[in-house]
């Protein structure tokens, strides 16, 4: 059988760096600070991509009569991914891991890894569409004073992306992934329209939603974030 991987590839590193304003709701709710690194590649057998994303904030709170400025939300959250191309580039094998910290969630962090199946259903110049499914295993570090110190176990993860260039300059994603496990769901969804200014630069539109049900305390399951950032496309 012919190794459908002779193909050109495009090993060409791509790098879009975000940065912006926030308008938060649901356990933060206040204008804060986003920044954001999207960096992949695409080889003849094997496709990265590497994910860093972090939130900061700091607001005004009243104490003793006082207003102090006191930091509200930090949250940091990195993720990485590895598919090898079978003989049908678009069917791959993958390798997934992430890292997320947040202050003020009743975590000190969490982690998942995970392996499995990847493919992606089409693949044109104007739209792309591609999933991937497999198990894993997450660990939940808590903060020190809860009566567990940690929690860990089995996962299955899936996750879907879907692109759409309308035209030349605007670009439409939607991305969701979920992790099940026996004691919590974990699920993230970005929508985003991003529209070309000039050049490398572009603007983006985008909602974020998290939905935990491990969140501990008095914590809200589902945060969102709506944001405007610019976006430059570094290479």
């Amino acid at each position: 059988m012919a190794d459908k991987r002779n193909y050109k590839a495009d090993d060409e590193l791509s790098m879009v760096g975000e940065l912006g304003i926030i308008v938060a709701s649901g356990n933060t709710n206040a204008s804060t600070l986003k920044a954001k690194i999207n960096a992949s590649q695409e080889l003849e057998a094997w496709s990265y991509q590497v994910i860093a994303d972090t939130l900061y904030k700091q607001s005004q709170k009243t104490v003793n009569g006082e207003k102090v400025t006191a930091t509200s939300a930090h949250n940091l959250f990195i993720s990485t991914q590895a598919d090898y191309k079978l003989l049908d580039p678009d069917n791959r094998i993958f390798m997934y891991a992430e890292y997320e910290k947040k202050r003020f969630s009743g975590f000190r962090y969490q982690t998942a890894i995970a392996a499995g199946w990847s493919s992606r259903l089409w693949h044109t110049k104007t739209s792309e569409l591609k999933y991937s499914v497999g198990p894993g295993y997450a660990t939940s570090k808590l903060k020190e004073n809860s009566s567990q110190d940690l929690q860990e176990g089995i996962i299955a993860r899936a996750a879907m992306e879907y692109k759409r260039k309308f035209t030349h300059q605007a670009t439409f994603l939607q991305f969701i992934s979920t992790e099940i496990a026996n004691n919590f769901t974990k699920t993230k969804s970005e929508t985003s329209l991003s529209t070309k200014i000039n050049g490398a630069l572009a603007m983006k539109l985008s909602l974020v939603m998290n939905h935990d049900t491990g969140a501990s305390g008095s914590r809200k399951d589902l945060d969102t974030q709506t944001a405007v950032t610019l976006m430059y496309q570094f290479f």
